[in-house]
């Protein structure tokens, strides 16, 4: 017979097997339930956002922020080069939806608002009167030397067009370029954080946000446009020179007048193409610039011919035409042409520089810069 305590211990133990049995089989039964559960509401269909071949999720692209870049050319020779880079296009964002094309899509700015400035792009969610971004960037901004350009995005348009004052209506996208390089050289590091400095006071007015290049980028490419640049930056000079006795003033003024050259605001003679751009100049030796009422009693006992090469369309003719025009005038009035030296010009040396000129118009050819167009002409302004 038990005692008391085996009996009550024996108890205790049936208690806690029973409950542990309990346990066991409602684990049992829920495993069970979750099993039928997946058979039933099992999908034979392939989930689109997992398959391997699905169309991939593009994230928004940032809004217009566009990184400069030196596109790779074809290697030239080791004396020529122009001042040139290319700016990588921006990046696109597929469209979803037709509805929703033209808002997504990152606006790319024309190839020569891009090849040598620094372009930021502005994002203004609440929009923004476009005149009143311009005029603020020009009270801001005011001491920046370097050429700016403020344009606006057209949503109906898919396009970007010039902002100034007088534009009317808002804009939610804007973006500004800075030219990075001139005759002065490449723009510093002081420079840069001005614009930046300034641009983003411009911006925080409208509480629009600008999307910074990275600054190292930007010097960079300025550098490398600069040392491309410099390396085309090429003037050709000839000289006429009085034999016996000095040059008339009023002769000048006939023999010019006769070749179709006119008096400009810098005190010399430029010979100009049919959309009035120079083509060469015809400037005094000495001290006193050319002026109609200077002409009258002038004397003079040299001038200069000076070719801008990357500043004019097709050089290599434009040469030629000032090589002519240079023995004319020498023939006229009784001098010689001579080279910078003082040396008679000889046929030899004109085809020389001739051919140099044709390789300075090659070489900036191939890095996109046409001698004459209009990133030439910016840059050697």
């Amino acid at each position: 017979m038990m005692s008391g305590n085996e009996l009550q211990y024996s108890l205790i133990g049936l208690s806690v097997l029973a409950i542990l049995g309990l346990v066991v089989y409602n684990l049992w039964q829920e495993r069970k339930a979750r099993k039928h559960a997946e058979q039933a509401f099992r999908s034979t269909h392939h989930d689109v956002l997992l398959e391997g071949d699905a169309e991939p999720v593009v994230p928004p692209a940032p809004g217009g922020r566009m990184e400069p870049g030196l596109r790779a050319e074809p290697a030239a020779t080791p004396a020529q080069s122009a001042r040139s880079a290319t700016v990588a296009s921006l990046p696109t964002q597929p469209a979803r939806s037709t509805q929703r094309t033209q808002r997504q899509q990152e606006p790319v700015l024309g190839f020569e608002a891009q090849a040598i400035d620094c372009a930021v792009s502005i994002e203004a969610p609440a929009g923004v009167s476009a005149s009143a971004l311009f005029l603020a960037g020009q009270e801001v901004l005011a001491g920046i030397t370097r050429r700016l350009q403020w344009y606006g995005w057209s949503d109906l348009d898919a396009q970007w067009f010039l902002i100034d004052a007088r534009t009317p209506g808002a804009i939610n996208r804007a973006c500004v370029t800075l030219q990075l390089v001139d005759r002065r050289g490449a723009i510093s590091e002081v420079e840069l954080d001005r614009f930046y400095q300034q641009l983003q006071r411009v911006c925080e007015q409208f509480l629009a946000v600008p999307r910074l290049p990275a600054r190292n980028d930007v010097l960079n490419h300025a550098a490398e446009i600069d040392s491309f640049c410099a390396e085309v930056d090429v003037q050709i000079a000839l000289s006429v020179v009085a034999q016996k006795t000095s040059f008339s003033g009023t002769k000048l003024r006939a023999l010019a007048e006769s070749a179709g050259l006119v008096i400009g605001t810098d005190g010399a003679y430029h010979a100009r193409d049919e959309g009035g751009n120079t083509l060469f100049t015809l400037a005094n030796q000495e001290a006193v610039p050319f002026s109609i009422e200077q002409l009258r009693h002038l004397q003079t006992h040299g001038l200069s011919w000076v070719l801008d090469v990357p500043r004019v369309a097709n050089p290599a003719a434009a040469f030629d035409r000032m090589v002519a025009l240079a023995h004319h005038f020498a023939e006229s009035m009784g001098g010689v042409v001579v080279d910078d030296n003082r040396a008679p010009l000889s046929d030899r040396a004109i085809g020389l520089i001739r051919s140099q000129i044709g390789q300075f118009e090659l070489q900036m050819d191939r890095q996109s810069m046409p001698a004459g167009g209009e990133i030439a002409l910016r840059l050697f302004a």
